[in-house]
């Protein structure tokens, strides 16, 4: 299959160039997250080493990561900034709020205070709890949020927060499933003489680019558009041989947008509790073109729903999500359900109910590893109101990922993930036919396969909060 590199990685490259400009500047910006230090001088941080190297960082929860992570003893002095007086004092006499109403900076989102009568009277006003410099170190975990693939995480970041990512995936298909049974599809229509047809193999690449932004600490809107490349193999029985026809589509899929809302957390910032809701837009052609089906006696849309670039109607999702930290390990899961009207070919996909679980492991700052499990039950698609009886059924899928944080620039950080993964249970529905010598076949779907995704993303967040 022809692999023609799109949108998403030409801007990749621009952002790269643009990142080699910045190199050469001595800007300083923090070794955990990359934020510029000379937009959070509020909040700022100084470690002095025993050695005399002195870094900072953009506040103290990024602080409190190199900490963990390098021993206190590493250290010959850290300073703080406290919050109303914006002097610098050591870290080690400070009180912290945690859980408040503000995020200056990371999350969590301690801010600190030389005097414990002061935090209390800001804990009062702006919410949170009061704790000092052992436990603050105690409750820190190498990150303050992860990001899972095939689910959705919990955590709202800061206002102003900014992502751009660059995706490639891959997808594969090539068993037959007739309800649980799995088969190689050559030997499916060669066991079965009055077998016409059966899919054989079916590879799809998508490029697309992503966009999320926090409008609030507890709002964020993400864009998703997508560029599909499809190829689809079908075997077909003329007379006595068997051949392979092909079929190829590429283009634009349907964008989405995605609203979180997150209506409850912990006060350490360890426990979230969000509501999603999303739409897509019918960016994506839908290909309408009818042929007239002798079985059914009524003519069908021709395409294949998996071959379709988009499904020619705004759709809706609606869902819950969950996110925990447990110290260096973080847990997601979602249940979520996504409703396709009918479109104006008459066609209609089936609507998706879909669970998920993801649990990553972070040992450091800059790594995240982890497992991930999904599960959908798709109902049948409608053609003018008739069940597609090949259409729709459940999968469940694992999957393993990683997350590298492989460097600051531009006041952010660069991000290299990466997922591969298999499907773990398929229940297909399959729809049984007698032709007209009266002989039985079957109309099956594809599954098996394997599954794959990389992406680069740029994390940023914009002025001084």
């Amino acid at each position: 299959m022809e692999n023609r590199v799109r949108y998403p990685f030409l801007l990749l490259m621009i952002m790269w160039s643009m990142s080699e400009l910045v190199l050469g500047e001595e800007r300083e910006s923090c070794r955990v997250c990359g934020m510029w230090i000379d937009q959070y001088q509020h909040t700022a941080v100084e470690l002095v080493y025993i050695d005399g190297k002195v870094e900072h960082t953009c506040g103290v929860a990024c602080m409190l990561r190199i900490v963990s992570e390098q021993g206190p003893s590493s250290f010959r002095s850290i300073r703080i900034t406290d919050w109303n007086s914006k002097e610098a004092f050591d870290a080690a006499s400070a009180w912290y709020s945690v859980g408040s109403a503000k995020i200056p900076d990371m999350l969590p989102n301690y801010i600190a205070f030389s005097d414990r009568q002061v935090a209390e009277a800001f804990s009062e006003k702006e919410g949170g709890r009061i704790i000092d410099f052992t436990e603050a170190l105690e409750m820190t975990s190498p990150r303050g949020m992860t990001q899972p693939f095939r689910i959705r995480q919990a955590v709202t970041s800061g206002a102003g927060s900014f992502g751009v990512g660059m995706v490639y995936s891959y997808m594969l298909k090539d068993r037959v499933l007739s309800g649980t049974d799995s088969m190689d599809p050559e030997l499916f229509i060669g066991s079965n003489p009055a077998q016409p047809r059966a899919p054989k193999r079916m590879d799809v690449q998508m490029q697309s680019l992503v966009v999320n932004y926090a409008l609030t600490d507890r709002i964020g809107l993400n864009a998703n558009l997508p560029y599909f490349e499809k190829e689809m193999d079908t075997l077909v029985r003329q007379g006595k041989q068997i051949v392979t026809s092909t079929s190829k589509d590429d283009g634009i899929g349907d964008m989405a947008f995605e609203f979180r809302y997150n209506p409850w957390r912990s006060t350490i910032y360890d426990k979230f509790f969000t509501l999603l809701a999303g739409v897509t837009l019918p960016t994506g052609s839908f290909d309408g073109n009818r042929t007239y089906n002798a079985m059914t006696k009524t003519s069908l849309v021709s395409t294949a729903p998996g071959v379709q670039m988009g499904t020619g109607v705004v759709t809706y999702m609606g869902g819950l999500l969950y996110s925990q930290r447990i110290r260096s390990f973080w847990l997601h899961a979602q249940a979520l359900y996504r409703y396709y009207p009918e479109n104006g070919d008459n066609y209609r996909f089936g609507n998706e109910a879909q669970a998920g679980l993801a649990v990553h492991y972070t040992p450091n700052y800059d790594v995240v590893v982890g497992i991930e499990m999904d599960a959908a039950h798709t109902d049948r698609n409608e053609d003018r109101g008739m069940e597609i009886g090949n259409t729709g059924g459940t999968r469940a899928n694992i999957a393993l990922i990683g997350d590298w944080r492989m460097m600051n620039l531009m006041g952010g950080n660069f991000n290299l993930r990466g997922t591969v993964g298999i499907p773990i249970y398929e229940d297909l529905n399959s729809q049984d036919f007698i032709n007209t010598n009266g002989q039985p076949y079957t109309q099956v779907q594809l599954g098996g396969g394997v599954f794959a995704t990389v992406m680069l993303s740029f994390n940023t967040r914009f002025g001084d909060m």
